[in-house]
């Protein structure tokens, strides 16, 4: 009898035998608008997400017929999703089942709903269907409008622009053109220039208004804060991520000496950035400088992304955390590119195109899409930890490793623990006899090894003669681990008695 895995995120057994059973259409609308799914009629659940078999549909090709037909019916489903091709009839054990491919739908048609009211939209949660909230169909509403960024304000002119970002920019711009032209004081020449202000074509006076970009890019925060009320873009830095305290902080403000907009928070930031990334490479030695221009270019383009691609209509802010070995990205918002493209490379398809579109002027930016590439590629050429990226509806996360995995774990754990570490790391699974020799008595190598797998650094497998040591495999996991052990045995570990 075949085993079959759990229901998760992207996997559901419906039961079925001659009718598509009615909850199949709130799991078709969860996947189309979340990260698409597979659908199986057929498989019955006989404990709750832990023991399915398989029960056979009687008429498969039936099924696939009626389940087309509805899939067309927008009494039942706002639009069609599922295509013939996306239907595939198998047996199993020797029974029918329907397999039912769902694709993600594109974000600029989200969302697909039930029975004609748009409050029958579903997601998927783990391994659950539930309707989405408010939050989440405005911000499917708002995915679905193009031009988010360059509709124009109204009411809103020069009083509400901080002048010395907007001169900052101009510097800038002025210098990689080599054109002084570009320093003027006609402020509304300039913003229109690089389309900023545009014509309201609606108003009969044809008037010039600043755009919702302007206001993000180059505001006073007070304004900002009037059209996005959630407006806070949050840099900082601490050792690692289970530390309380910060040991640094830039964060939007009205307050004096605090960007107020999007262009002084990244100009803030990637300062801030390049002097500790240079100062820790500088530590090993001036022949790891240009490295770190490498790693810098390669955060930068993190930093102009998450700048770039964020909902700043969520409730939810930008986080950006600089640790001892990574710096994490966290801004609202899904990304609107696969993980394979976004890693090879392709067209950017940017939330905020005007915005993008200023960073571009500036050389702070890839047209192409090939940020998400070049991070990856600095990462190998490093031969840093590959970095992480995670996407839902309701923001993304990305990490980039600054240190090589050996040197990022012999940072954080015991000095007692380091030579068993790095001997592990050269084996990766090794007996007892393959490491007594880093020990001055069995006692201690045996309470090293123990600490190490309490902490999941290690995996101990086998009983007696027999035992084995495996060093983690799970990056994110033996991250997380680390996180959590880190405080412990850093300031509580006891020294070990030694026993003869």
């Amino acid at each position: 009898m075949k085993k079959l895995q759990k229901e998760n995120s992207k996997l559901e057994y419906k039961q079925a035998t001659k009718d598509i059973p009615k909850d199949c259409w709130e799991t078709v609308s969860a996947f189309a608008n979340t990260q698409g799914g597979t659908i199986i009629l057929g498989v019955t659940e006989v404990k709750k997400n832990e023991l399915f078999t398989i029960s056979g549909v009687k008429d498969g090709n039936k099924l696939k017929i009626d389940f087309l037909n509805s899939s067309h019916d927008t009494d039942l489903i706002s639009q069609s999703v599922i295509s013939e091709k996306d239907i595939q009839i198998e047996e199993v054990d020797g029974k029918e089942i329907v397999k039912i491919s769902v694709p993600k739908i594109n974000y600029t048609k989200r969302p697909v709903y039930l029975k004609g009211n748009i409050n029958n939209t579903f997601v998927r949660d783990h391994e659950s269907d539930r309707k989405a909230s408010p939050e989440v169909l405005r911000y499917f509403l708002r995915e679905s409008d193009t031009i988010v960024d360059s509709e124009p304000l109204l009411n809103f002119d020069l009083a509400d622009i901080d002048i010395v970002s907007l001169q900052n920019y101009q510097v800038v711009l002025s210098q990689i053109n080599n054109d002084t032209n570009l320093l003027t004081n006609d402020f509304n020449a300039f913003l229109k220039e690089i389309g900023l202000l545009k014509r309201n074509r609606t108003d009969k006076n044809k008037s010039w208004n600043l755009t919702k970009a302007a206001l993000l890019l180059f505001g006073k925060y007070n304004s900002i804060s009037e059209v996005f009320p959630y407006f806070f873009l949050d840099f900082n830095i601490k050792h690692y991520s289970s530390d309380t305290d910060y040991l640094d902080r830039i964060y939007t403000s009205n307050e004096p000496g605090h960007p107020q907009n999007i262009y002084s928070f990244f100009n803030q930031v990637f300062q801030k950035i390049k002097t500790q990334i240079n100062n820790n490479f500088e530590l090993d030695g001036i022949q790891r400088k240009d490295s770190s221009d490498y790693l810098l270019t390669a955060i930068r383009e993190g930093l102009v992304n998450t700048l770039v691609h964020a909902d700043y209509a969520s409730e939810s802010q930008i986080k950006i955390s600089l640790f001892n070995d990574y710096i994490e990205f966290y801004n609202p918002g899904e990304m609107r590119v696969s993980y394979e493209r976004y890693a090879l490379g392709g067209i950017s398809e940017a939330r905020n195109p005007s915005i993008f579109s200023i960073f571009l002027r500036a050389k702070l930016g890839e047209h192409t899409g090939s940020g998400g590439h070049r991070i990856y590629q600095t990462a190998d050429k490093l031969k840093l930890r590959a970095p992480e990226i995670k996407s839902d509806t309701n923001n993304t996360q990305l990490i980039i490793w600054t240190i090589p995995l050996l040197e990022s774990v012999l940072q954080r754990i015991p000095p007692e623990w380091k030579t068993t570490y790095i001997r592990m790391s050269q084996k990766f699974v090794a007996p007892y006899s393959d490491l007594k020799d880093l020990y001055k008595s069995s006692y201690e190598g045996h309470k090293i090894l123990n600490a190490m797998v309490d902490a999941d650094i290690l995996e101990k497998r086998g009983k007696n003669k027999g035992t084995v040591y495996l060093l983690t495999q799970d990056e994110p996991a033996l991250r997380q681990s680390l996180n959590k052990y880190i405080r412990q045995f850093q300031n509580d570990f006891l020294s070990i008695d030694h026993h003869n």
